[in-house]
């Protein structure tokens, strides 16, 4: 009997490792990958730019208005300016602050932006006489606001290129100085609007690129034009009257630049973006 119970252990310990590899063990699920959301513009945004103002072309030179008397404006019996005429521009730096909110359909993006900006460009046209003297206006510009909209295309889900366009203000100041002798405390140069606010418009085109979910980096080309504006100088008495010497009442002389106040802009910009 003893023999028989010790087969029968025997057997059953050597059956224990033959059962245990028998038990199968279900591996866990590998975990779901999550997919990336789509990069979104839609969304108010903030930021700030900064860049260049510039114009290739010099304005348009002052031009001589008459009143009251036909002929050239004449200085010892001759023509006093002939074509003695120069103008220029000034560049400067451009920068400021925006607010915007754009809404994105599928690959468009439609959206509208306010900004503002400090800058310094100047428009100076000067006329030199036989005197010799000189007679020089300049009109300046110290800040830039525009009110824009703006359509664009999703070149990628993250770069949107758009064109841009909208309404322009500025306060433009407007100087005159000489150095005539024609010029003096009877007759003075009287200055006609001074300084003035000038609305025109802007247009222009630019690229922008998400860098993160909340923030975008692109750059941006303006071109604005503020018009001719109302500004000019009037001088009277003496050559200025029609005559050498006598002084005629009521006749004097405008000095105008007529051309319009426009520039360029080229600015980055970076933003964040509340979507």
């Amino acid at each position: 009997m003893k023999r028989i119970a010790l087969a029968l252990a025997a057997v059953s310990l050597g059956a224990v490792p033959s059962l245990a590899a028998d038990v199968v063990y279900d591996e866990p699920p590998a975990p779901m990958a999550m997919a990336a959301p789509a990069a979104s513009w839609t969304g108010l945004y903030i930021g700030i730019q900064g860049g260049g103002a510039f114009n290739p072309e010099d304005p348009d030179n002052i031009s001589l208005n008459t009143n009251g008397f036909a002929g050239p404006i004449i200085g010892n019996g001759v023509d006093a300016f002939g074509n003695n005429f120069d103008s220029s521009f000034d560049s400067s730096f451009v920068g400021g602050a925006h607010l915007g909110y754009d809404y994105q359909m599928g690959s468009f993006v439609l959206g509208a932006i306010l900004d503002i900006n400090a800058i310094d460009v100047k428009e100076t046209a000067s006329a030199f006489s036989n005197t010799p003297a000189f007679y020089t206006a300049q009109r300046s510009l110290d800040f830039l606001a525009t009110a824009r909209l703006r359509a664009g295309y999703t070149v990628t889900p993250s770069a949107l290129a758009y064109v841009t366009g909208g309404l322009a203000y500025g306060e433009v100041d407007y100087g005159f100085s000489t150095d005539s002798p024609a010029v003096t405390g009877v007759n003075p140069a009287a200055i006609v609007n001074e300084d003035e606010d000038d609305f025109g418009f802007t247009v222009g085109a630019g690229m922008e690129v998400l860098v993160t979910d909340n923030i975008s980096f692109g750059a941006e080309y303006l071109y604005t034009n503020l018009g001719g504006g109302d500004s000019f100088t009037r001088l009277s008495g003496g050559p200025f009257d029609g005559s050498g010497a006598a002084v005629i009442p009521g006749n004097s002389t405008d000095f105008r630049s007529d051309g319009d106040f426009d520039f360029h802009t080229v600015t980055a910009k970076l933003s964040y973006r509340f979507n």
